[in-house]
């Protein structure tokens, strides 16, 4: 599968953090939160300490004054990692569909649950791309390598269908628009694509595409906004999964065993068959109410 490329300039040296059997892979000197958005149309949420933090500041701006079509912004806020949570995030694109946040304030329309955290929801926006749901929860992060996760997923509303952007659905067209899983790991050792090596014409160098992780074949497309309630089942081994660069777990099976033990969040990724999370929004934009509820577990 394909997936828009982020070119970095150098490592990101992210914290590896031992292997844990609860608890999400968060090292308790990764104070800051950041969203990392590029204009090739990919985002990504990481936990920095300060030095990957300064690193990869410079990083961007080296970027940005490079002259090249390629840009990329920050996003930081503070976090306590020792404060790890059990709470669901939507993470939204904004005006620009560039760059990504999350739905924190209560005027944002963040998710909710009404049966103590099994089952979570949230509202879709006019015109908005929900890009990601996701979680710290220490129940579903840290090692999880070769449990089962499973998602009961209804869509509810009077959304007439769904779209991506980006000709993200087919590579040229936005349908159809997808929800699969998704996680991520500060732990990722393993080669990326091309070889591991120093980096090579601003492609990262190993470890970096091996951080973030989506389910292939199984999927749920979006087609209505009524079309009730889905099925999601997929186990965390290499066969049937892709890194950002869109290689197969199956040729890096190492490098997907090392991020499977280190979870630091996980849950749904939206976007398309093409580009995985590129968002999705009701179509058209003329809805009254379009809601998304999901019902997440991992079994062992």
């Amino acid at each position: 599968m394909r997936r828009v490329v982020l070119a970095l300039v150098t490592s990101l040296g992210l914290t590896v953090a031992g292997a844990s059997a609860a608890g999400a892979d968060i090292n308790l000197t990764q104070t800051t939160q950041v969203t990392l958005s590029c204009n090739d149309g990919h985002s990504a949420l990481l936990n920095v300490d300060a030095t990957t933090l300064t690193s990869l500041s410079a990083d961007v701006t080296s970027i940005n004054s490079s002259g090249t079509a390629l840009s990329c912004m920050l996003d930081t806020a503070l976090i306590d990692p020792s404060m790890e949570t059990t709470e669901w995030t939507v993470y939204d694109y904004n005006p620009s569909n560039q760059a990504i946040a999350p739905r924190n304030s209560s005027r944002a329309m963040p998710a909710t649950t009404t049966d103590g955290g099994l089952t979570w929801q949230f509202p879709f926006k006019p015109d908005v791309y929900s890009a990601l749901f996701t979680t710290t929860d220490p129940s579903v992060t840290g090692n999880q390598y070769g449990k089962t996760l499973t998602d009961t997923i209804t869509l509810s509303g009077d959304a007439e269908t769904f779209i991506t952007q980006h000709g993200g659905g087919d590579c040229v067209h936005n349908v159809p628009a997808v929800v699969r899983f998704y996680f991520t790991s500060p732990s990722a050792s393993g080669p990326s694509y091309p070889p591991p090596g120093p980096p090579i014409n601003g492609v990262p160098p190993a470890g970096f595409y091996t951080q973030f992780w989506w389910s292939d074949a199984v999927n749920i497309q979006m087609v209505s906004g009524s079309q009730g309630q889905g099925q999601l089942t997929e186990k965390m081994l290499p066969a049937d999964w892709s890194d950002w660069d869109g290689q197969p777990a199956s040729e890096f099976p190492l490098a997907f065993t090392q991020a499977a033990e280190h979870v630091q969040s996980i849950g749904l990724s939206f976007g398309g068959d093409c580009f995985f999370e590129t968002g999705v929004t009701p179509s058209p934009d003329t809805f009254t109410n379009e809601n998304f509820s999901s019902k997440f577990a991992v079994m062992n």
